[in-house]
C-alpha cells in the first residue's frame, strides 16, 4: 500500500503549491480574528505579521502530519512553543495604541472593515485552492484509476481460471493478484494429442511485472503453436524475454508436457511440482537445478520424464502460497503443502483448490500473488524411471 509520504511526492508540484496555500490562506484568517477580538487596535504591521505567521506556522502543521504521520507529534511539541515564543515577541515590539479619539474610532472602524474583508476573501481563496486541488487531483486520480481498471481487465484475460479436461487429464488453475494486476501466469496449451501445462512468476509487483507476464503468454504460445518438443520451451522463452526485459525482472516457470506418451517436466527458479501418488499415499517434489528465466543471455535448462499412475494429483504453485506465514513467523512452506495434499484424495480439483487457498489463509497471511495448477492423471501407470533427467545443453 502507498504511504501517505510516496502519495504527496508524486503530486505534481502545482497542485502541492495550491493546496499549501489554501492552508495558509484559511488559517491566516486567524490573525483576523485576533485583532477584531482585540477591536483592530493593533498596528498594521503587526496584524500583517500574525497573518503571516498563522499560515506559515499552519503549513509547517500540515506537511509535518502528511509527511511524518504518527512522528508528527514530535514536531508540535517542538513548533507550538516556538510559535507562542514568536508571537510573543511581536506582541512585545509592537504595542498596542492605549488612547482612542475621534480618529482612531474612524480608523478602528475601517480596521473591521479590513478584518472582516481579510477573512472573507482568505475563505475564499482558501477554498478555491482546496477546489482546484480536489478536481486535478481527482481527474489525476480517474485517470490512474481507469488505467488500473483496463490493466486488471487485461489482467483477466491474459489469466482466466482454469478448468477443462484433454484426453485423460483434468486440469483446474486459478491465480489471485495480491494488487490490481499480477505478476503470475498459469496456462495450458493443447497441440492435437500434446499438451503443456505452466504456471509462471514474474519478480516484483504492479503493472511492470504485469506488462512481462504478457510478453511471457505471448512467447510461451507462439513456440508452442509450432509444435516444437517441450524439451527446448525454457531455452527459447529465455532467448525472448531476456532482451526485452528489465535487469532486475527475471520470470521462475514450471511446466508438465505430454507427448501422446510420456510426461516431461521442468523447473527453472521455481518450488518445486508436488506430485501426490494415490496408490501409496506419498508426495515427491519434481525439480530441476535451473536458473530462472530471462536472467541471463545464454542459459540452459534440463527437464526430466516422471511415472505416474491413475488418480495422481500434480500440484504447480507460486512462492506466494509457499510463503504464507503465520504468527510466529513459520512459512506454510513445501511441507505444509505435502501434508495438505495427502487429503485430497478423489476430490473435484476445484474443491482441492478452494481447500488450498481456505488452509493458506487459515494458516497466516501474504503480501505476494497466490497461483496454482492442478492437474490430475486418469491414465493406467506408465513411463520411465523416477528422477531420468534430460541434459539439454548442446
Amino acid at each position: 500500500m502507498a504511504t501517505p509520504n510516496y502519495y504527496w511526492k508524486s503530486v505534481p508540484p502545482l497542485p502541492r503549491t495550491v493546496f499549501l496555500l489554501g492552508v495558509f490562506f484559511i488559517f491566516g484568517t486567524i490573525g483576523s480574528a485576533i485583532d477584531v477580538a482585540g477591536m483592530g487596535l493593533q498596528s498594521t504591521g503587526r496584524y500583517l505579521v500574525s497573518v503571516i505567521l498563522f499560515g506559515l506556522f499552519a503549513i509547517v502543521y500540515a506537511t509535518s502530519g502528511i509527511l511524518l504521520r504518527a512522528q508528527s507529534v514530535k514536531v508540535i511539541f517542538i513548533v507550538v512553543p516556538l510559535q507562542m515564543v514568536v508571537l510573543g515577541m511581536v506582541l512585545r515590539f509592537t504595542p498596542t495604541p492605549q488612547q482612542m479619539g475621534a480618529a482612531e474610532i474612524s480608523q478602528l472602524h475601517r480596521r473591521l472593515i479590513l478584518d472582516a474583508a481579510m477573512t472573507i476573501a482568505g475563505m475564499v481563496l482558501a477554498y478555491s485552492c482546496f477546489i482546484f486541488v480536489f478536481i486535478s487531483e481527482g481527474r489525476r486520480y480517474f485517470r490512474v484509476h481507469a488505467e488500473m481498471e483496463l490493466a486488471r481487465e487485461i489482467h483477466r484475460v491474459l489469466v482466466p481460471k482454469l478448468e477443462t479436461k484433454i484426453g485423460d487429464f483434468e486440469f483446474y488453475g486459478c491465480s489471485l493478484p495480491s494488487g490490481v494486476v499480477g505478476g503470475d501466469l498459469i496456462d495450458l496449451v493443447q497441440n492435437g494429442d500434446k499438451w503443456i501445462a505452466y504456471i509462471a512468476d514474474v519478480s516484483g509487483h504492479g503493472v511492470a511485472p504485469g506488462v512481462l507476464m504478457g510478453m511471457v503468454k505471448s512467447a510461451a504460445r507462439m513456440y508452442l503453436s509450432s509444435n516444437e518438443d517441450s524439451d527446448r520451451f525454457l531455452e527459447r522463452l529465455n532467448s525472448v524475454l531476456y532482451p526485452i526485459s528489465k535487469p532486475e525482472m527475471f520470470v521462475t516457470m514450471a511446466f508438465l508436457a505430454w507427448d501422446g506418451s510420456r510426461l516431461a517436466f521442468s523447473t527453472a527458479g521455481h518450488p518445486p511440482i508436488l506430485q501426490y501418488c494415490l496408490q501409496n499415499r506419498a508426495t515427491k517434489e519434481l525439480a530441476c537445478a535451473n536458473l530462472p528465466v530471462a536472467m541471463f543471455s545464454s542459459a540452459t535448462f534440463d527437464s526430466g520424464f516422471v511415472p505416474a499412475c491413475k488418480g495422481d494429483l500434480f500440484l504447480l504453485s507460486t512462492d506466494g502460497l509457499l510463503e504464507v506465514t503465520n504468527k510466529e513467523n513459520a512459512e506454510f512452506g513445501v511441507e505444509g503443502m505435502k501434508a495438505f495434499l495427502s487429503s485430497t484424495d478423489h476430490q473435484p480439483l476445484n474443491a482441492v483448490a478452494d481447500n488450498v487457498f481456505a488452509a493458506t489463509k487459515a494458516f497466516g497471511r501474504t503480501d505476494d500473488d497466490e497461483s496454482l495448477l492442478l492437474i490430475r492423471c486418469r491414465l493406467q501407470s506408465w513411463g520411465l524411471e523416477a528422477g531420468t533427467v534430460h541434459d539439454n545443453r548442446h
